[in-house]
């Protein structure tokens, strides 16, 4: 796939709200967040498809599983999706 393909298809749609307001009224959604640890800042929260979930989780990308969707907890900001290191990383591995 693609970077462009990535972004188009498996990248749905920015969720800080949805995210942080989950957070207020449940904080044990921290403890079921997976790749994530006490110095991984996360900037923004991204709903993803469970393909493009499983793909950052296997790149060591924060994901947090619930409600039966996906989010992707991005490392980055201020720049277009597309440019960020892991998903160069996930169009390359996908490439066919």
């Amino acid at each position: 796939m693609t970077v462009q393909q990535i972004v188009k298809d498996l990248i749905l749609y920015n969720q800080n709200l949805v995210i942080e307001e989950l957070m207020k009224h449940d904080d044990s959604i921290w403890d079921s967040l997976q790749n994530f640890d006490e110095n991984t800042e996360v900037l923004e929260w991204w709903l993803v498809t469970p393909y493009m979930a499983e793909l950052l989780k296997e790149n060591g990308e924060v994901i947090f599983s619930d409600y039966d969707c996906y989010w992707w907890g991005r490392t980055t900001s201020g720049q277009a999706l597309y440019m960020d290191w892991v998903i160069q990383e996930i169009a390359r591995q996908t490439e066919r």
